[in-house]
């Protein structure tokens, strides 16, 4: 079977040992006097990628993940560049949890921020992605992130009301501080993680049955399995649904992957839970994530274009 690759819901489960150096706050840098902008780029799985220099090295070209909490390296561009080790961390991702190691950078630069002495994950999965890592968000928390596909261009913008042109999606900040929007699959209300990282979207937990779906519904196909940033595996299957309303948006007939064998499990407010992954967020004009007013800020262009905004 073919198995479907993405990057997703990374989140940190435990502290660095005691005595060990922590993870940089992600309050760590003040929001920008201005905005800062660089070209939008993309892996060969359509997820959005920045270019990055580590203690002066590089460009590194890096996926941007909204569902990351923390910065990744592989363990190749660690061994690369002699990073030195400096402690372990537990990782989980949409497949399961494993143990990273930690390692010290100098100098972590981007056009979006420049940062100095901060700790980075070893990525487990080198073979998710061709990029050399993650940009996770703990240098966004203040400020607002906007992916502007129709100019191609990725920039940090100060936080604050949605501008001319764009909607606002109120949504709210998960336990991790990753933003969690309101979408309705089919009538049906889920809470949806936004999640740049991750190729494809995914529907969790007790997805089909809110859906009322069996495993054995015809819609239904196997799909392979799905590995994150950690290495375990998770079989799912392949489906359609009619529509997926996104505030001021509907996908229809779009493609879903669904977690096979799951128990129910419930979403920030109570009800089944979606990966929104860049195969449906790459056919808005622009979004943006304003991460102090928990909303997620989608353009309507002025010409019909991507997803049906009826």
């Amino acid at each position: 079977m073919h198995a479907l690759i993405l990057i997703a819901s990374l989140a940190l489960s435990t502290q660095a040992p005691a005595g060990e150096p922590q993870l940089p706050s992600a309050q760590a840098e003040a929001a920008p006097a201005v905005s800062r902008g660089a070209v939008l780029t993309r892996d060969t799985r359509g997820r959005p990628t920045l270019d990055a220099e580590i203690n002066g090295k590089g460009p590194f070209r890096m996926v941007v993940d909204t569902a990351a909490q923390t910065s990744l390296v592989t363990l190749p561009l660690v061994d690369e560049l002699k990073l030195p080790a400096i402690g372990e961390m537990n990782i989980g991702g949409v497949a399961g949890q494993q143990q990273a190691g930690l390692y010290g950078v100098d100098r972590f630069k981007t056009p979006l921020f420049d940062v100095e002495s901060v700790g980075m994950l070893a990525l487990p999965n080198a073979g998710v992605t061709e990029a050399r890592g993650i940009i996770g968000m703990e240098r966004f928390t203040g400020d607002r992130l906007l992916f502007d596909h129709a100019a191609n261009r990725l920039s940090l913008e100060r936080s604050g009301a949605a501008a001319d042109g764009f909607v606002a999606v109120a949504g709210r900040l998960d336990d991790s501080g990753l933003l969690t929007v309101p979408v309705e699959i089919d009538g049906v209300t889920f809470t949806a993680l936004v999640d740049t990282g991750a190729a494809v979207s995914v529907a969790s937990g007790g997805a089909l049955r809110a859906l009322g779906w069996a495993e054995t519904d015809p819609r239904l196909t196997p799909g392979g399995e799905i590995r994150g940033a950690t290495q375990h595996g998770t079989v799912v299957l392949k489906g359609v649904v009619g529509r997926i309303r996104l505030g001021p948006v509907n996908f229809r007939d779009a493609p879903l992957i669904f977690i096979a064998g799951e128990a129910d499990d419930a979403g920030a407010e109570g009800g089944p839970s979606l990966i929104l992954g860049a195969d449906l967020l790459n056919n808005l004009d622009a979004y943006a994530l304003d991460f102090p007013r928990s909303e997620l800020q989608i353009r309507i262009p002025q010409q019909p274009n991507g997803p049906d905004p009826r």
